[in-house]
């Protein structure tokens, strides 16, 4: 199996629950042509402008955001197949790896520095398998890394940890992936997108692995793609993890990092370019309730590369005022639970004190769902993203 940089696959779409109505905005209509970003590229924000790595040209280019469809500028050139982007300060980290897959440990971990014009690349760790994505946290950076055979198969990945607070050390956190498409560092634990490797649905498990003891340890599953979405791409903001599906162009979903269930629900669609829908992969949050979002519009070696952005304060002020209509009542109550003013039939979940699923199902508005076989106690609904505590008598 092939190591999974991109796959664009267009299935019917299937999700838990309704969608807030937010347009994402074209900010820019032509970055390229061609497939020129087709290869692993990766994207990070620094005063208001989004750099992106062009891999397979063995570059980095950033486009400003101050007006439409500004000009794309290289911000370095002569690079061995950048990806990973990573901001920190002023300073940008990425990794390199070479192309010829069967020449392991040859990538390596670099930076520039953005406050300096033509910064000079400091190379930080050599010796790396095949490095696909980083993330940073002070002198920490972690770094996905793949073993590939002599076929240029996929054998399996590790996460590791180079810390950079003297003479730089890498250790590895954890070797038994198969395939790790993106992490993404917050509260000292790793987010981690796993995809099995195996064509259907079900193909992805969202993990998290602590990281606080900077020492190997073992990931703890809590999402299990069973729906078959195939989410590749993730960026975390305020809270919430943003995904993009592989099986449906021009959706990204979300999950609430906080809530005791993971259940993903549609944050936003919309994306549109030239009447088409485009493919939505590489997501960036600018820190002022901002995401940005690559699009590809086109067929494999003539794709129109875009950018879009998405304003998360109209998406949190719809769904508090969606959350402030649905209701769940009675409660207390000893037989039935009902749901108000649901907009749609959503998905539900019934999860007892110890964080235990004891019932779940589809439910229409005033839709009456059956509890009274439940022991007497606490229990919380989950409908997409939110939660209703009710006590059963």
């Amino acid at each position: 199996m092939k190591l999974k940089i991109t796959l664009i696959a267009v299935l019917f779409l299937n999700f838990f629950c309704g969608h807030a109505q937010v347009t994402p905005t074209l900010v820019h209509n032509n970055l390229g042509g061609g497939a020129q970003f087709s290869d692993g590229m990766d994207m990070e924000i620094y005063n208001n402008e989004i750099y992106i790595s062009v891999t397979s040209a063995g570059k980095i280019v950033k486009v400003s955001l101050a007006a439409p469809n500004s000009p794309v500028v290289d911000v370095v050139t002569g690079l061995t197949y950048p990806t990973g982007l990573k901001v920190v300060g002023n300073e940008l980290y990425f990794l390199q790896r070479n192309n010829a897959l069967e020449a392991p440990s040859s990538g390596k971990l670099s930076k520039i520095n953005l406050a300096v014009s033509n910064s000079s690349v400091v190379d930080l760790y050599s010796g790396l398998m095949y490095p696909v994505e980083v993330d940073v946290n002070g002198t920490n950076v972690y770094v996905s890394e793949a073993f590939i055979d002599s076929n240029q198969d996929l054998i399996n990945m590790q996460i590791s940890l180079i810390n950079l607070s003297g003479a730089p050390i890498k250790t590895i956190l954890n070797n038994q992936f198969y395939s790790v498409d993106d992490i993404e560092f917050k509260d000292n634990a790793l987010y981690i997108i796993e995809w099995s490797g195996v064509e259907a649905a079900g193909s992805t498990r969202l993990l998290k692995l602590d990281v606080t003891s900077g020492t190997a340890g073992t990931p703890i599953e809590y999402y299990v793609d069973t729906p078959g979405k195939a989410f590749y791409n993730g960026e975390i903001y305020n809270n919430y993890l943003y995904l993009n599906t592989d099986t449906s162009q021009g959706v990204v979903d979300r999950m609430d990092l906080t809530s005791a269930i993971q259940i993903p629900s549609v944050a936003f669609t919309g994306f549109d370019f030239n009447g088409n829908t485009p493919y939505i992969g590489e997501m960036i949050a600018d820190g002022n309730n901002n995401l940005f979002a690559f699009g590809e519009s086109g067929s494999p070696g003539s794709v129109t590369y875009l950018l879009y952005k998405v304003n998360l304060n109209s998406l949190a002020t719809q769904d508090f005022e969606k959350s402030t209509k649905i209701t769940l009542h009675p409660n207390p109550t000893s037989d039935f639970i009902s749901f108000s003013n649901l907009e749609d039939s959503s998905k539900y979940q019934i999860i007892s004190i110890d964080g235990k699923v004891v019932k779940e199902g589809n439910v229409d508005t005033d839709e009456k769902i059956n509890i009274s076989r439940f022991t007497t106690g606490v229990y919380t609904a989950r409908l997409g993203d939110k939660s209703f505590k009710f006590i059963k008598q």
